[in-house]
């Protein structure tokens, strides 16, 4: 498997093949010109040896101790600077780029550059106060403005500065339609809706979804959130019918939906909803993962639906006991699904029932933003663990 050196060493090789042909395309007769190209390509080979000889400290030496620097030293810098930044050794990062801010005889749109540049390492290493400083300073930068409004932008999502966010997708659109997803958008004015929610401030809360509903109609989340702000206010049967509504349209969300069901829908009508849910493979895998998931749940239907499951999986129905598809005893075939519910449960891995599309994040609740990837919508049920190989 390859190490850091190898990609290091490989990084450099090309940055070095890049700068040759820097210097052979825009090489001239002016004496003072190659003299500094001369003293430039030193510099560079010295500090490629002090690198390849894993000397790392003394390579950031000879880059940033450099007097007089042309544009070919200033692309040597920042990106020998951004190899350190993605091995991880962000000090070093940081101590080439601080170099070439802080040199008084560079242009402007070096010194962009260069704040670019050693924002990103500050950014990398979540220094997110010291970051946002240089991404606001190139705010009006035009060759890094976007660049900079998208990196401010993921600040606010990991500070959770949801109306900050929102302005800053209005100022990115205003620049470049179609910079951010509308999807996106919609995300965070349902985030400041649910804050609302959770202050009880239910006029404001209906107002976002509003906003989110005209950024992106249809989002499952603003009808779910919508839901939740019904039952708070006591009206079922408007919660009842929002929630019915995701678990028709998203059957993988019903490990989310199932709870809310059972509280929301009369009894009369939850046989019914179920049956109908349930006449799909998606909707009645959604409802055998929430009722495994949940200890809660005993709805008698919600556990005939596993039970259901169990018979078209082999190994379940297996698991399960000889003969359980013909069982005609109820309580025997109950113990058989509760036998069945128990040994998934413990199968089950602790945070992990759901997980990024992605990148691979497994989580114990349900996230509209991985949190490890910081996709948006990319997190569901992730019941792949249990049932590997399910035809269904």
């Amino acid at each position: 498997m390859p190490t850091e050196s190898t990609f290091l060493f490989a990084g450099l090789l090309f940055l070095a093949a890049a700068l040759g042909y820097v210097f052979a395309r825009y090489g001239d007769f002016d004496e003072d010109a190659e003299e500094l190209r001369e003293s430039a390509r030193a510099n560079f080979v010295k500090g490629f040896r002090h690198l390849l000889n894993e000397e790392p400290d003394q390579a950031v030496e000879v880059f940033t101790s450099s007097g007089d620097m042309d544009e070919e030293g200033l692309e040597t810098q920042i990106a020998v600077g951004g190899l350190f930044r993605r091995r991880g050794e962000i000090d070093r990062a940081i101590r080439m780029h601080q170099n070439l801010l802080d040199r008084p005889g560079i242009n402007r749109t070096q010194r962009d550059k260069a704040r670019f540049a050693l924002a990103e390492d500050f950014f990398s290493a979540g220094l997110f106060d010291r970051a946002e400083d240089l991404y606001l300073q190139l705010r009006e930068a035009g060759e890094y403005r976007i660049a900079a409004l998208r990196r401010l932008l993921r600040i606010c999502e990991v500070t959770a500065e949801w109306d900050r966010a929102v302005d800053l997708c209005g100022e990115l659109l205003r620049i470049e339609p179609g910079a951010v997803p509308l999807a996106q958008l919609a995300h965070y004015y349902c985030e400041l809706a649910e804050q609302a929610r959770r202050q009880g401030n239910w006029k404001e809360a209906s107002r976002l979804l509003d906003q989110a509903d005209s950024a992106e109609p249809g989002k499952l989340r603003c009808t779910l959130i919508r839901g939740d702000l019904a039952a708070d206010q006591g009206q079922m049967a408007v919660a009842a019918a929002a929630y019915a509504e995701i678990a028709r349209a998203a059957p993988a969300m019903l490990g989310d939906i199932l709870p809310r069901l059972l509280r929301t829908v009369p009894a009369s009508g939850l046989g019914q909803l179920l049956d109908e849910v349930t006449g799909t493979p998606e909707g009645l895998r959604g409802i055998a993962l929430a009722v495994i998931r949940d200890p809660q749940i005993n709805h008698p239907g919600a556990i005939d639906s596993l039970g259901r499951f169990i018979e078209q999986q082999p190994i379940l129905r297996d698991l399960a006991g000889a003969g359980f598809p013909a069982s005609t005893a109820m309580d025997s075939r109950r113990q058989a699904i509760e036998r069945v519910r128990k040994a998934l449960q413990q199968l089950t891995p602790p945070g992990t029932n759901y997980q990024c599309a992605d990148c691979g994040y497994y989580s114990s609740v349900l996230q509209w933003q991985c949190p490890g990837c910081r996709a948006w919508d990319t997190v569901s049920a992730a019941d792949r663990l249990l049932f590997k190989g399910s035809p269904v």
